[in-house]
């Protein structure tokens, strides 16, 4: 049986997808000083995406030479580097339902198979985390909604670079892309309450 939740009447098959939460994006070739801001609510949605049996999705740059993002940002997390892995706060446990989904892109979805990958466990919501929330999880955001997925983003589990105003990157995405903007509290509370009340 695939765990789901009920919202607004609707059955949803959920997948966390966490982005980008790499050495060389928390404290390598492109530290980002935020990043370490959000991994105790990354690490709590881990955790209890894994108790309630969602699908989890680690999202990684795992980039090849040429790749045309290295023209913008220089090397970094290039594929099999140390920089190219997850931080070990955040350790993944690869399984039928913990998926590695290398990205070669902004996007999640752009020639990952990840679509191909979710459908084929049931997933119509995604909820997106991790970084960065103007770059990748934006671009992850286009690739959900023109594959007609539901969107989720805790706001409190994504960041963006410094100098980027992190509500005005989370009204984009709410008003672009109709993506639900959240909190860890409450993602956790509504499985809580639903318990509560059975």
């Amino acid at each position: 049986m695939v765990p789901a939740v009920s919202t607004v009447g609707r059955w949803y098959v959920k997948a966390l997808v966490i982005i980008d939460m790499l050495d060389d994006f928390v404290d390598g070739a492109l530290a980002n000083p935020r990043a370490q801001a959000i991994v105790p609510p990354l690490k709590r949605i881990l955790d209890h995406a894994r108790r309630e049996g969602w699908v989890v999705v680690f999202s990684n740059d795992a980039h090849q030479p040429g790749d045309p993002e290295l023209k913008v940002w220089g090397e970094h997390a290039m594929a099999g580097s140390a920089g190219a892995q997850v931080i070990s706060e955040l350790q993944p446990q690869p399984s039928e339902r913990e998926l590695i989904s290398p990205k070669r892109a902004y996007g999640a979805f752009d020639g990952t198979g990840l679509d191909e990958k979710l459908r084929a466990l049931g997933v119509d919501e995604v909820v997106l985390a991790g970084q960065h929330t103007h770059i990748c999880v934006r671009h992850s955001s286009y690739g959900a909604l023109i594959r007609g997925y539901e969107i989720t983003i805790p706001g409190d589990a994504v960041c963006a670079f410094e100098g980027v105003d992190e509500n005005d990157a989370l009204d984009y995405l709410r008003n672009t892309y109709a993506a639900r903007i959240t909190s860890v509290d409450e993602l956790v509370r509504v499985k809580a309450e639903a318990h509560a009340s059975a």
